[in-house]
Formats: C-alpha cells, sequence, structure tokens
C-alpha cells in the first residue's frame, strides 16, 4: 500500500534498500511518519467513499455485479484490461490516462495478471456491509414507484409517445384548453393561479450574459496572469535555493530571531533584511507579514517563517525540513552560516517575495 503501483522504477529502489531495525523506543523522522499519516488517512478515506458508491449501488433493483462487468468488457472475452476499461471511461466522458488506467487495474486485480476476471471484480464492487433484503425490498418498491410516478406525469403532460394517443406538446395543450368555451366561462379558473396553466418560463443561462465588458474582462484575465506568474516566479526561487546543500530553515530563521525568542516582529524583520543587504519598504514588509502570519499577530514563528522558503513540491520541501544546523559561529555577519552562493540565492528569494507581493496588491487593486 505505502509503494507506487505504476513507477516500477521508485518501487524497485525502495525494494532494494536494506532493511534498519527500528527499536520499541525509537522512531522515524518526523516528516516521514507524516507522510506514512497522510498515505493512510487518505486511503481510509478512499475506502470510505467506495464503500458509500457500492452500497448505493447494491440497493438498486436493475443493478447486478455481472451486467456491470459485461458493460466495461465490450468485447465478452471475460477479461478486463485497460484497453476497454479506457474505452468504458471515454463512453462515460472520462479521459484517463495510461498511468491511471493502470493504476486502477493493479488496485483490483490480485493475481497479478494485469487483467480483471469476473471474480475479482465481484469481489472490487461488493461493499464490506452489504445491505439487508428488507433495504432491498423498500429500495426496489420506491424506485418502482418513482419509475410510475413519473410515467404518470409524462402521460398527464401530453408526452406519450403512443401511436393510439398523439403526443401534444404543453403549450399546444394549454392554448387547447384556455381556448375551451366550457373552461373561459366561469370567472373563478381565471382567477385561481392553480388553475390556470400559464406560459413556461424561459430560463436563461448566466453564462450566455457576459457579466463584464470586454475592457474589463481583459484586464480580469491579465491580472490572473500576473498573479500566476508572480507565484511561479517564487516557487522557482524556493527550488533554485532548496537545492542549496547549505541552506536550513533553523539558520535562517536565527538570522532575524537573534534574541532566541521563538518569533520575528516587523522590526527584527527589517534589522536583518538591512544586515544582509536586502532594503524593502514599510508597504513590502507590511505585505509579506498580512499573507504569512496565520495567527494574526504580526508575528512569524518558525513555522509561518517555512512556509515562505518551503517549495510547494514535496520532495524540495522535506529535503529542506531535514537539514540540520551548519552551527557556524562566531559570525561576523548574520548570514555567513551559509555559503555565498546561497546568500545570494537567499536575498534574490526575499527581493522576489516583495516584488511579487507588490505586484499581486496592485493586480489586486486593479481587479
Amino acid at each position: 500500500m505505502l509503494l507506487p503501483c505504476t513507477d516500477n522504477l521508485l518501487r524497485n529502489i525502495t525494494l532494494d534498500r536494506p532493511s534498519f531495525r527500528v527499536g520499541r523506543f525509537d522512531s522515524l523522522p518526523y516528516d516521514i511518519e507524516r507522510a506514512i499519516l497522510d498515505i493512510l488517512e487518505k486511503e481510509i478515506d478512499l475506502q470510505r467513499r467506495l464503500d458509500i458508491l457500492k452500497r448505493e449501488l447494491e440497493i438498486r433493483y436493475d443493478y447486478s455485479s455481472l451486467a456491470a462487468y459485461r458493460a466495461v468488457d465490450r468485447y465478452n472475452d471475460g477479461r478486463i484490461n485497460t484497453f476497454n476499461l479506457g474505452a468504458f471511461l471515454r463512453n462515460c466522458g472520462h479521459y484517463a490516462s495510461e498511468t491511471e488506467l493502470l493504476a486502477i487495474v493493479r488496485r483490483v486485480d490480485t493475481d497479478g495478471d494485469a487483467q480483471l476476471s469476473y471474480s475479482e471484480f465481484a469481489e472490487f464492487v461488493r461493499s464490506t456491509n452489504p445491505p439487508s433484503r428488507a433495504i432491498m425490498e423498500e429500495a426496489e418498491r420506491s424506485m418502482r414507484a418513482t419509475s410510475a410516478e413519473r410515467y404518470r406525469r409524462s402521460m398527464l403532460e401530453g408526452r406519450n409517445t403512443s401511436p393510439l394517443r398523439p403526443a401534444t406538446s404543453p403549450r399546444a395543450y394549454s392554448a387547447t384548453r384556455h381556448a375551451s368555451p366550457m373552461r373561459t366561462s366561469s370567472p373563478y379558473r381565471h382567477s385561481s393561479p392553480c388553475r390556470q396553466s400559464p406560459e413556461p418560463m424561459r430560463y436563461s443561462s448566466p453564462s450566455r450574459k457576459p457579466v463584464l465588458n470586454l475592457r474589463d474582462e481583459d484586464e480580469l484575465v491579465q491580472g490572473l496572469r500576473d498573479l500566476i506568474k508572480a507565484e511561479n516566479d517564487i516557487e522557482r526561487e524556493k527550488v533554485s535555493l532548496g537545492l542549496k546543500p547549505d541552506f536550513n530553515l533553523t539558520d535562517a530563521f536565527k538570522i532575524f530571531d537573534v534574541n532566541y525568542c521563538g518569533n520575528i516582529c516587523v522590526t527584527e524583520l527589517r534589522e536583518g533584511l538591512a544586515a544582509i543587504g536586502v532594503f524593502p519598504t514599510s508597504e513590502e514588509l507590511d505585505l509579506f507579514i498580512t499573507r504569512y502570519d496565520t495567527s494574526g499577530d504580526r508575528r512569524l514563528n518558525m513555522r509561518e517563517f517555512s512556509d515562505a522558503f518551503l517549495a510547494l513540491d514535496a520532495y524540495y520541501a522535506n529535503m529542506v525540513e531535514r537539514r540540520g544546523s551548519n552551527h557556524r559561529y562566531p559570525l561576523y555577519r548574520r548570514d555567513d552560516c551559509f555559503l555565498p552562493d546561497t546568500q545570494l540565492e537567499f536575498r534574490a528569494v526575499w527581493r522576489t517575495h516583495f516584488r511579487s507581493e507588490v505586484a499581486a496588491e496592485s493586480t489586486r487593486q486593479r481587479m
């Protein structure tokens, strides 16, 4: 369950690693334990949602696992592979990639032949808590009553297509009924809104009417493009900084937290940036604090500070989080804990942050 089922290279790399004994009171690194916990939580949530869908299928009176299997097995050769599974999904309007199809087949396949037999398919679509017979009978009666009610309404609205009774549109039927002298002779029938058959209301889709004019719409699209470009620039700088082997969050945080109080205020942030050669304006500092301060105290703790330098890609983020301090003391400059190339990259990330925040704020005001 923890190994990838579609990437054989990563799977073999993981399996070829030597095993290490973990003692009773030992533990794995925090990021690895967190990743394992996320996988388990997502797997449990997936199984719960799948079981709900399977149970909803089983209570339908017109469903059977054999009919479902034949619907996917378009050639009736007694097997389901990625080819006919992809064709079935395309007919349903979903275009799955080859990797997704292979992941589905490998999840259901139990004998490892990359094909699904009927027994494997039936075992997969069977819910863990099948409904009782009383629930099945009640669902069948409810669905049959619903079908009968829909048929009765279609008959009353003149939608029957039987050759013994020609179909009549609702508007023509309404006009014929109001044109009858027997119907129009009573004033109460015209005054009662329940008896009248008014003209059918025509609803127009909101997408047919432009909400903005062309100029405002172009400005909105351009603003969104600018925001995306700014975020991509920040992400690219974070990845480039994360590839520096001597960069770590502990030393980066200590550049500003000189008093070791565990958080950074605006004044400390300004002094630390001036010490490493970055001189932002008050507006840029305020925008940066506003974005990454999630607690609302106008201070940045270690977690909030880390969000500004960890890439969205989990691979690069874990790489940076697992690095310890360089312990290069005493320091003549605050950023002497990093190599010269890393210092330049660290300053570039800060300048990209400020430039992107100012551009995003001007775009929001323009939008």
